[in-house]
């Protein structure tokens, strides 16, 4: 999920879950609700008033920015070899 949302597209101009679930078709709307919901109570993102939009905080780009940068350098150099 964090992988999707770090797209350039969804960093200036918000995500819905509907966006995400493109990405990812094994989520359901209501599974997106609940990652949404736990990804604001960790301040990683923010609901726009009056939309159905979210934006990326920014300790919520640091933080999956951080993510990628591990997952890159160490996990999928790990499973190669």
């Amino acid at each position: 999920v964090l992988e999707a949302i770090s797209k350039g597209e969804y960093m200036t101009f918000g995500i819905q879950g509907k966006q995400i679930r493109q990405h990812l078709p094994k989520i359901t709307p209501s599974a997106m609700t609940r990652i949404f919901k736990r990804l604001k109570v960790h301040g990683l993102i923010e609901k726009i008033p009056g939309s159905y939009k979210y934006l990326i905080t920014a300790l919520g780009k640091e933080i999956i920015a951080a993510g990628l940068s591990i997952k890159n350098l160490i996990l999928v150099p790990a499973l190669t070899s």
